[in-house]
């Protein structure tokens, strides 16, 4: 598969991003079935390395505003948008405590929303690796499902708008511009390999 053909592809759902500037779990579903449908196999390893990519992206919003590590499934030191490598755990407990530590961090500062989703998008990669599978039901989107169902791209696109589609916080400009590098780079670099 030539990346080129995956970019066409995924150029073509630039002008399926909303008018607040998201792009729908249906419509990512959509276009992963897509290219599944042109490359002739699953590609799950594609979608965890799409995963990683936005976890990747997002974490300055978390370094921004905590100054820790998270203890796994944090980006390695060296992680760059080219080789976007978390530290993921092979243990689902020690995955619950991430969650209850970032769960922990949303209590004590309820403003630093933006900065736990970014952490969030490091647990997804990390849960979906654990599950082995998408468990996020068909024809629902984020906003009718538990937060724990919702994928890293998702939580990335939180922490890189500043919020949420719901709050007024929130930069559509920024929302669209992560859906933007989404489609037009981390789709096809991820799933060309």
């Amino acid at each position: 598969m030539r990346r080129s053909d995956i970019d066409r592809l995924a150029s073509g759902y630039v002008g399926r991003i909303s008018p607040n500037g998201g792009l729908s779990w249906s419509v990512r579903m959509e276009l992963h079935r897509s290219i599944c449908q042109l490359v002739g196999d699953d590609r799950w390893h594609s979608y965890l390395r799409l995963s990683e990519e936005c976890a990747v992206r997002a974490w300055p919003v978390w370094t921004g505003r905590f100054h820790d590590l998270l203890p796994f499934a944090a980006p390695v030191q060296e992680a760059t948008s080219s080789r976007p490598e978390l530290a993921l755990t092979p243990d689902p407990i020690e995955l619950d405590r991430l969650a209850t530590l970032l769960d922990n961090r949303m209590r004590t500062a309820p403003d630093a929303f933006p900065a736990v989703a970014a952490g969030l998008a490091c647990w997804a990669t990390n849960r979906d690796l654990l599950r082995g599978h998408l468990t996020f039901p068909d024809g629902a989107e984020e906003g009718e499902v538990d937060s724990e169902d919702w994928e890293a791209s998702y939580f990335a696109s939180i922490a890189l708008a500043g919020g949420a589609v719901w709050e007024k916080a929130a930069d559509p400009t920024r929302r669209r511009a992560f859906w933007l590098w989404y489609l037009r780079d981390a789709v096809p670099a991820s799933y060309a390999v």
